[in-house]
């Protein structure tokens, strides 16, 4: 394999080509690699939708914590979401939840591909939509960035129609370690606001699709999350995500704004586009301290997205927070998304 650095992303992103998925060593040691440089492209991978879940899930189990909480509300039905959307228990906006998971599901109701999930403006014969997201660019964001769980990483592979689009990414790292000392400290006691508000991704979406990003991105009003947290292999950045980010505790809305866009202006320089090269180009990327936005022609695209963690890549269950308050209720919270029968086995951290 060959491993070449991404340009614009300060220290971090690697170009990772001539990969050999049937090779488990070299696998693991990419994913290694990976943890230290946060976004790692391979060009031209050569995968499938079925070879596709097989070989990212080797880094990691899939996540998708709103299908799980909502498994853990309907606990009679094991896990079944086909008992549950017909169940006359079940709410209605729950059930039309399901109902999106289902469609924008790889396979369908089918455990075939896990938590795949298809990101796609294209639409089956009744006119919905195939997948997750509408046409259109998405803004900056990381995804479930208002839930203290949030999964920590995920993999994009295209699948056709990818070449007039482009998946960007900002990193957070060198700017958090180019301000002054004091604004450095002020940023480490800093506690964000998390809300969903309905557009601030991708205008357009339709009603269902925004009621599942709601449930994804920010399921909580005014969830708290600390602005400053490291990753899963030790770095340390900003958990700022653009799309859920309404205030910061203890601040007024003006004065939280003027931080905040000072430290977007920061941020610009740490930003770099991929413009697809080949359809079935794999992207990798770290969902804590790094964001990422899609931009270009989305006309007959179609991705896949696999949410995971880093199980098979670390030797100790992942921590994210450094203030001990919130350390705790990351525990606590894990501990209750992993109480459902599909999570069973989140590993989770002793402190």
């Amino acid at each position: 394999m060959k491993v070449t650095d991404i340009p614009g992303l300060g220290s971090f992103g690697v170009f990772v080509d001539d990969v050999n998925f049937e090779d488990n060593d070299e696998w693991l040691e990419i994913g290694k690699l990976h943890l230290e440089k946060l976004v790692t492209i391979i060009r031209k991978s050569g995968l499938t939708e079925e070879t596709y879940h097989k070989t990212i899930s080797k880094w990691g189990r899939d996540r998708l914590n709103h299908i799980y909480r909502l498994f853990k509300k309907y606990s009679w039905a094991k896990g079944d979401a086909i008992k549950i959307y017909f169940s006359p228990f079940t709410s209605q906006e729950d059930k039309e939840v399901f109902e999106e998971y289902a469609r924008i599901r790889q396979g369908g109701i089918s455990d075939k591909y896990g938590n795949t999930l298809k990101i796609s403006g294209m639409r089956d014969r009744d006119g919905n939509r195939i997948g997750m997201f509408a046409d259109g660019e998405l803004l900056w964001h990381s995804n479930e960035s208002g839930d203290i769980t949030f999964t920590p990483g995920v993999a994009l592979l295209g699948v056709r129609g990818m070449t007039k689009s482009c998946t960007g990414f900002m990193t957070t790292t060198d700017y958090y370690y180019g301000v002054s000392d004091s604004f450095r400290s002020e940023l480490d006691e800093m506690i964000l606001i998390h809300n969903f508000t309905s557009g601030r991704i991708n205008p357009g979406l339709n009603e269902p699709q925004d009621e599942l990003m709601y449930k994804n991105m920010a399921p909580i009003e005014n969830m708290e999350i600390p602005m400053v947290i490291k990753s899963p292999g030790g770095i340390k950045g900003l958990h700022y995500s653009y799309n859920t980010v309404t205030g910061i505790k203890g601040m007024s809305d003006s004065d939280a704004e003027l931080v905040l866009s000072e430290v977007r202006s920061g941020l610009e320089k740490y930003t770099w586009d991929y413009w697809y090269e080949n359809d079935d180009d794999l992207l990798v990327f770290d969902n804590t301290i790094v964001q990422h936005r899609r931009l270009g022609d989305t006309t007959n695209r179609l991705a896949l997205r696999y949410a995971f963690d880093y199980t098979y890549l670390q030797s100790e269950p992942y921590q994210p927070y450094y203030q001990e308050e919130y350390r705790q209720r990351y525990i606590d919270n894990l501990t209750e998304l992993a109480s459902s029968r599909e999570h069973n086995e989140i590993q989770i951290p002793s402190k």
